[in-house]
Order: C-alpha cells, then structure tokens, then sequence
C-alpha cells in the first residue's frame, strides 16, 4: 500500500508500503487532532433533562420540605389545614344561608306577586266588560294621559 507523504521541503514522495508502529501512533494522533470536540445539541440537552423530570413537581416540593425544621413543617400544615376547614365552613354557610333566603323570599313574595297578578287580571275583565257593554270609548277610566285620546270638545250653541 502507498501513500503520498508530503515532505517538509516541499518535496513529495513515494512511502513505502512498510508500517511501522510508530507510523501507527502517528496516524492516530494526527486524526484524533482533526477530530473536533462534541458540542451537545439542544435536541440531546432536551433529552437529557427529560430524563432527570422522573419525579413531579408535587414530589420535588414535597422533596424540599426536608430542609425545614420540624417546628416549622407542622405549623404550616396546621395553617393550611385550618385554613381549608375554615374555607369548607364558610362555603357550607353560605349555601345555607342563599337556601333560607330565597326560600323564604319566595315564601313571602310569591302570595303578594299572586294576589297583584289576580288584580291585575280582574281590572282587564273588567275593562273589557266595560268595553263591550259601553263601547271601545268608556274603557279608559279616569283622565285621559295622551294627547289621542282626548274627548272631543262639546257642541257649540
């Protein structure tokens, strides 16, 4: 096997085909030298994190606590809970208290709405008794509020 070596006059040659183990070694280092470094991707960077998030971020919080003192765990989860009891307690008291107050707004106003309806209903029969018995003019009772429906002035004598 030849290979061209390029001398350092300038001057090219013919090698022979002989190998050496130091021309072995030189063959090793000089492409090891032209070898650049890897550089790691964004893509293989994204893997790699992926790898590390094995846990959620409830388990790395709950990971965290460790460094606190005892004293300090315990009246934070006394705060949360009593704060949570206290947000259920109040939610069921409003619930109940919305419950008594339309209930009870409907149980006062539902008879006074019926009863103003009934009234309402018995002043159009009886307008339209009126109407049919006297004629379309006599329905409307007290002075007219529209300029329309004035009545028409008396007779000059």
């Amino acid at each position: 096997m030849a290979t061209l070596i390029e001398l350092p006059g300038g001057d090219s040659g013919v090698a022979s085909s002989e190998v050496t183990p130091e021309s072995q070694d030189e063959a090793r280092v000089s492409s090891a030298d032209l070898t650049l470094p890897q550089i790691p991707s964004a893509d293989s960077a994204d893997l790699d994190e992926d790898e590390d998030l094995d846990e959620s971020l409830l388990e790395r919080v709950w990971g965290l606590t460790e460094m606190f003192p005892d004293r300090l765990r315990s009246t934070c989860s006394s705060t949360m809970s009593s704060s949570l009891s206290l947000l259920k307690s109040t939610y069921e008291l409003s619930r109940q208290v919305v419950w008594v107050a339309v209930s009870s707004s409907v149980i006062l106003f539902a008879p006074i709405m019926f009863e103003m309806e009934r009234l309402n209903v018995e002043e159009m029969m009886k307008q339209d008794r009126n109407r049919l018995v006297f004629g379309p003019g006599s329905a409307v009772s007290g002075p007219p509020s529209t300029p329309g429906l004035m009545p028409p002035p008396p007779p000059a004598r």
